[in-house]
């Protein structure tokens, strides 16, 4: 009797450790998909919400209201005032000083800029019994460059703003007229704007990527040149920001950037989609992807050499056409405006004998 007693008891110990363990096993299965859930399949499909972040958005629902003076960059006699923006994500003071070496690359690619434009145009059509192939593809490279003499001294500072996005927003002025003797200092400036587009039979890709280089070398500063790069870079729908400052990278923060001013205009049917930019990756991105968005446009307007390559064969046929544009241009604005949170830049521009 002893010995069954002792024989139900180890069984009914056996099953409860066991069901304790399947039932341990199960808790930690479900803790396990609770967490899944919350770190990493409702954040990929936005049904996660940090507090701080959902703050954060609605924060960013309020759009930040831009003073007036940003579109209004006014030719004043012998002095020009020239807009300049920093990246978002600055401390105040390092903003402005980036914000100011901008303005003055600006007014270096307005006034003093070479600009080269090189196009082509490809279509490949192969035919054979079992399928025909159809490709184009059209690429266009822009290159605007200049090395500008000037006295860091003749620039002065107007007005600053400083955005809810840790932007700096400056406006300068500088003497457009300079003996020589005054001329110590050097700004160096590159930008680049390239665009492919491929389409094969029916698939299509779309690539841009904006570039713009700054060297300033200040001859009475001991500290060394001073050096800006921004590298924006759009893939189909993705898109890839590279921000240098000095020896620091500035990290791009992913926010709803929203802005906002009293001169914002009433879009009508003269005013072309193509020279709209969106500031939803903030006010610097916005304006010099605009500006050497515009400055390709214009190059190639302005004058232009057209070569023609053309091969054909027996089922298949060869063609490029490339277009190639040198000129030194000043450049001026149509219009600088904003609306419904994008820039509206519509450029002019005259080449320089």
């Amino acid at each position: 009797m002893k010995y069954i007693i002792s024989v139900l008891t180890i069984f009914f110990i056996s099953n409860f450790s066991i069901s304790a363990q399947v039932e341990n096993t199960s808790d930690i299965i479900d803790v396990d998909k609770e967490k899944y859930e919350q770190n990493v399949f409702n954040k990929e499909f936005d049904e996660y919400q940090d507090t701080a972040d959902l703050e954060k958005k609605l924060y960013d629902r309020i759009p930040e209201k831009l003073p007036e003076w940003i579109f209004n960059p006014i030719q004043i006699g012998e002095s020009i005032r020239v807009v300049g923006f920093s990246d978002p994500n600055m401390e105040k003071k390092e903003a402005f000083k980036l914000a100011v070496l901008r303005a003055k690359a600006m007014y270096v690619l307005f006034n003093h800029a070479s600009i080269s434009n090189i196009t082509d145009d490809y279509t490949n059509l192969h035919e054979s019994r079992k399928y025909s192939l159809y490709s184009t593809k059209f690429q266009d490279f822009s290159l605007s460059k200049a090395s500008f003499a000037y006295n860091n001294s003749d620039v002065t500072i107007i007005d600053t703003f400083y955005t809810k996005y840790n932007e700096g927003v400056v406006l300068i002025e500088i003497q457009n007229v300079q003996l020589e003797k005054d001329k110590l200092d050097t700004l160096l400036i590159r930008g680049e704007h390239l665009q492919v587009f491929i389409e094969r039979n029916f698939q299509k890709e779309k690539i841009e990527f904006f570039n713009f280089f700054i060297k300033d070398d200040i001859s009475n500063s001991d500290s060394l040149d001073l050096v800006s790069q921004y590298n924006y870079r759009r893939v189909n729908r993705s898109y890839d920001i590279s921000s240098i400052y000095g020896d620091s990278i500035i990290d791009f923060e992913e926010r709803t950037y929203n802005y906002r001013t009293e001169l914002e205009f009433a879009k009508d049917s003269t005013n072309s989609e193509l020279n709209e930019f969106r500031l939803t990756r903030g006010l610097w991105n916005g304006y010099v992807s605009g500006l050497l968005s515009n400055i390709t446009t214009l190059s190639k307007l302005l004058s232009s050499q057209i070569k023609n390559s053309n091969d054909f064969y027996t089922l298949k046929s060869e063609g490029l056409i490339r277009t190639v544009a040198r000129n030194k241009v000043s450049f001026g604005f149509n219009d600088f405006k904003m609306y419904e949170n994008q820039l509206y830049i519509d450029l002019n521009g005259q080449i320089l004998y």
